[in-house]
């Protein structure tokens, strides 16, 4: 699909500090498929370039599930300007992702999990 890179723990940190603006993480596998769903339509609910969009597999990147503590599928992290920002949850509705999304970067920072 357009619109994603792929992430893995080998790049992962180094890649995401070097991203300007919105960035939101997606951690999924392709046996997911509430996963594929995100998968298919974050690009197209935020086409107008809201946030870069990054995807990890944890099947193959288990290393960043046990760093981010994640139990279900998809769950998404929000960088902001390279640092961490926060867990990112929203109903699956476009005009919920993007009001979500806006609240979630009007909040102060989190700490990484």
């Amino acid at each position: 699909m357009t619109g994603w890179q792929a992430l893995d723990e080998f790049g992962f940190d180094h890649v995401l500090a070097d991203t300007a603006g919105t960035a939101l993480v997606m951690f999924g596998q392709p046996a997911c498929g509430a996963c594929r769903g995100w998968y298919q339509r974050l690009p197209q609910w935020l086409e107008h370039g809201e946030a870069r969009l990054f995807y990890v597999d944890v099947a193959r990147s288990q290393a960043l599930a046990n760093r981010f503590e994640l139990f279900q599928l998809p769950a998404f992290a929000l960088y902001r300007h390279g640092e961490f920002h926060c867990r990112f949850a929203a109903p699956f509705q476009e005009a919920a992702v993007r009001a979500a999304l806006a609240a979630a970067l009007l909040a102060p920072a989190e700490e990484e999990p």
